[in-house]
């Protein structure tokens, strides 16, 4: 793993060393002894914290003519890239792509395929280049002062925590956050951008110019004509790809494994490639613990189905803590996520540095593509007139899943069509009164809140009534990249990086250039890549129709700590961060409305989520939101030409603070 920083100055002002070094040690770990490469050239200067080091001296940045690269980079056929661009001779990773950028230009580089972050600088020309790849699988965000500076990183840590811009919370930003309406270059601090997916940035001191290099083609989605078996080959053999360019040579390599379809599968992939190397596998699920006032169901059926497939997996249970963890935890500014070791994606971090796992597969990016679960095509099949195979479809829906035609049609087929607002009188009037999650969320933001993000027009995303149309709609989501990001940043704290094969250019280019009908059949969805993965999934795992939550406890822990939620709304009344932001009143009437303990555990005992589920989640989240606001809002008076350059931090500092 990675991180990449550095700074141009646009006013001709020299680089200085110990910017770039406080910049890096606001990324770095001191127990993971990454080495530190820097280079300067006059006004412009990059740093490296390479993690795979571990203590090794630092080489030089690759050079080419007169262009200079700093990259965090995983290609997907170096080989093949190699052979065009410098023959047979070997390059490492970011030599290769720094003579790509300089053959095909920066408009030509959605001819590399892979996951990557650069930045570089040409010396003849005067100009610097940052570019990312086309899912946004390695961050980079930037600072712009016009006539003063440039600056990138990996994280936004390293420009607001150097000093480069004031710490100073974007409270729009939250408040999109908070509806999940996220917009592709959004970052929590005021002055900070990140770069959006598939798109470069020029800098020079004649300006600054954002270029999307690489787009999914929409005229091609649903048009590639081949049979349900054929589609399932294709699939198969590229999902198969996709996790072979992504294993590293050597060292440990885990990945999630859910129990669900798509980490399943990459789990069962990646353990069979690594055994022919005579290699192993390790393997992190997230499980509920168990009470012993209630059962819960959860993924542990599922997940045993694939260990006892796999005997050699090195598995590791993670599960949350014992109750809920206390509010008011350290949170990390960049991304609004709990830093403290309970929580289940930290944890997971946590056990594979200790098994000395440098890589974690995940299946993100599945459900957007590969895995697509065909929302929309029952409408998509009404409207283009295709009633027979509507009707043929919603018949085996019925026998599958034992649903009624008339809610099938009403779910399926209405829900798409008609306006939000008239389904939701449906809905009252068929006696389901909560609202859906979104809603509620919107309805925990302050009357002002609400007001700036309807004046902004930023909205959640939404399904159309055409299962091609949603298959795109998904995948060009930035809640795509958002959630790769937090991959990375948590990761990054120990040394890890993360890798998504579902979110291979050439998996998703194929999954969606196949028509909707096929990801619903026969009564199944996500049919194409159940058939892939015919002899790779134990048949409860792969003919399965329904996921569980990983914390089905996580409803009841909530409802237990309804007065201490109470006590902290009522803290959270004197912090003015929180007040201009978050609806107090409202969320203290959600809280207040919270169904007993006891009535909880009845309802769950049938193994369903309680009727409150929806209100649970949602205050639980704004009062998350509330933490974050406390703990990093109000901050940001200085002005950035102001700021001292901060000492650079000891080794033995805290290292979760810092990433």
């Amino acid at each position: 793993m990675r991180l990449i920083c550095g700074v141009l100055h646009l006013d001709g002002a020299n680089a200085r060393e110990e910017l770039l070094r406080a910049m890096a040690a606001q990324m770095d770990v001191p127990r993971l002894r990454a080495s530190l490469r820097l280079w300067r050239d006059g006004p412009v200067g990059f740093a490296v914290l390479d993690f795979s080091a571990r203590g090794a001296p630092a080489s030089a940045l690759p050079e080419l003519g007169a262009a200079t690269i700093a990259a965090d980079v995983r290609l997907d056929e170096p080989v093949a890239l190699g052979r065009k661009l410098v023959g047979d001779a070997p390059v490492t990773e970011d030599a290769l792509l720094l003579s790509a950028l300089e053959r095909f230009r920066p408009s030509g580089l959605d001819r590399v395929l892979g996951d990557f972050a650069l930045a570089s600088w040409n010396k003849t020309t005067q100009r610097l280049v940052c570019a990312r790849d086309a899912f946004g699988i390695r961050p980079l965000a930037y600072v712009h002062q016009p006539g003063k500076l440039f600056a990138f990183a990996s994280f936004p840590k390293a420009l607001h925590g150097s000093g480069i811009v004031p710490k100073k919370i974007d409270e729009e930003a939250v408040a999109r956050r908070m509806v999940r309406a996220f917009r592709t270059d959004d970052c929590l601090i005021v002055g900070i951008k990140r770069l959006p997916p598939a798109h470069f940035i020029e800098v020079s001191c004649e300006g600054v110019s954002l270029t999307r290099y690489w787009q999914i083609d929409r005229t091609a989605l649903g048009t590639k004509r081949c049979s349900p078996d054929e589609a399932a080959r294709e699939l198969r053999r590229l999902v198969d790809e996709a996790i072979k360019c992504r294993l590293p040579r050597g060292g440990e390599t885990g990945a999630h494994l859910s129990g669900g379809l798509d980490s399943s599968a990459i789990a069962v992939l990646a353990a069979r490639q690594l055994r022919e190397e005579g290699r192993s596998l390790h393997a992190y699920s997230f499980l509920d613990r168990q009470r012993n006032d209630i059962t819960l169901e959860d993924e542990t059926e599922f997940v045993k189905a694939v260990l006892e497939q796999e005997g050699d997996i090195a598995w590791t249970p993670i599960r949350p803590p014992a109750a809920l963890p206390a509010l008011g935890g350290p949170m990390d500014a960049d991304q609004m996520k709990p830093l403290g070791a309970e929580d289940p994606e930290n944890a997971v971090c946590t056990r594979a540095e200790e098994q000395g796992v440098g890589l974690v597969l995940s299946g993100w990016g599945g459900d957007e593509g590969a895995t697509f679960n065909g929302r929309g095509t029952f409408a998509e099949l009404f409207l283009r007139g295709r009633w027979r195979r509507l009707v043929r479809e919603v018949a085996a829906l019925k026998r599958e899943r034992g649903w009624p035609a008339l809610r099938i049609f009403r779910g399926e087929v209405l829900s798409y069509l008609l306006p939000d607002p008239v389904m939701a009188l449906a809905r009252r009037i068929a006696g389901r009164k909560e609202p859906n999650l979104l809603t509620l969320f919107g309805r925990t933001l302050s009357a002002d809140a609400r007001r700036r993000l309807a004046a902004s027009g930023d909205k959640g995303l939404s399904m159309a009534p055409d299962g091609r149309e949603n298959r795109w709609r998904l995948m060009t989501s930035p809640h795509i990249t958002e959630r790769a990001e937090v991959w990375a940043q948590t990761g990054a704290r120990h040394g890890l990086a993360f890798a998504f094969p579902l979110l291979d250019r050439r998996v998703v280019e194929f999954s969606l250039s196949l028509p909707s009908k096929l990801f619903l059949r026969e009564g199944f969805r996500r049919r194409p890549f159940r058939d892939a993965m015919a002899d790779v999934l134990p048949a409860r795992v792969r003919l399965r129709h329904q996921k569980y939550q990983p914390f089905p406890s996580h409803m009841l822990d909530i409802a237990e700590s309804k007065d201490e939620l109470l006590a902290q709304i009522d803290a959270y009344g004197q912090n003015e961060s929180v007040c201009r932001m978050i609806d107090l009143a409202y969320l203290r009437r959600l809280v207040e409305s919270f169904p007993s303990p006891e009535r909880v555990r009845e309802e769950m005992r049938g193994g369903d989520n309680p009727t409150a589920a929806v209100s649970l989640i949602t205050a639980a989240s704004a009062l998350a939101a509330a933490a974050y606001l406390e703990q990093h809002g109000g901050e940001g008076t200085a002005s950035p030409t102001d700021l001292p350059l901060p000492k650079i931090i000891s080794a033995r500092s805290d290292d979760a603070a810092r990433i």
